[in-house]
């Protein structure tokens, strides 16, 4: 059986990480991303204390792809999305590739983020209905509910069903 595409940003791979989620996500699920998301989740200030360290073995084992993004690519995407110009760098990455590359949105490929602006974004491209949450993978996937209660709240489905009904109601827009 095809594993299902899932495109993560980020804060999600960070997330999946920091609660011992990753191993479990990425065997079950096809975890895509961008260069731009890995280097992300590759640096960071290790003084930092909320700086979680990911080992590059376990990163590259897990990613089924990851994908290159072009300065074309970019510039296509915030030229005729403007929303998408105030993104973080991974997420307008990761948009950008997934726009360039024309995928349909569709149940057998699923967009990841915790983050209220790209999700702004995915429903002006069409792709807010596949948005899921790292909880609802990590539960598909059949990770423990002592590492899916660990999950921090914007990685929880209440919150992303929350911010899509305010998103699709105009109130977030």
């Amino acid at each position: 059986m095809q594993k299902t595409r899932v495109f993560a940003d980020t804060n999600v791979i960070l997330e999946a990480f920091r609660t011992n989620c990753w191993k479990a996500i990425s065997s079950h699920f096809a975890i895509e991303t961008v260069e731009k998301c890995v280097e992300e989740t590759l640096t960071g200030n290790p003084g930092d204390p909320r700086h979680i360290s990911v080992p590059p073995a376990d990163l590259n084992a897990g990613l089924a792809a990851q994908h290159p993004v072009t300065r074309k690519e970019l510039a296509s995407l915030v030229l005729t999305h403007p929303a998408c110009t105030t993104l973080d760098d991974g997420e307008k990455h990761l948009l950008a590739w997934l726009v360039a590359s024309k995928l349909q949105p569709s149940v057998l490929i699923v967009v990841t983020t915790a983050d209220k602006a790209a999700l702004v974004a995915s429903h002006g491209l069409g792709w807010l209905d596949c948005a899921l949450s790292l909880e609802d993978l990590a539960r598909r996937a059949g990770v423990g509910k002592g590492n899916i209660d660990a999950l921090a709240l914007q990685y929880r489905n209440d919150w992303l069903s929350g911010i899509k009904t305010k998103i699709r109601m105009g109130i977030i827009p």
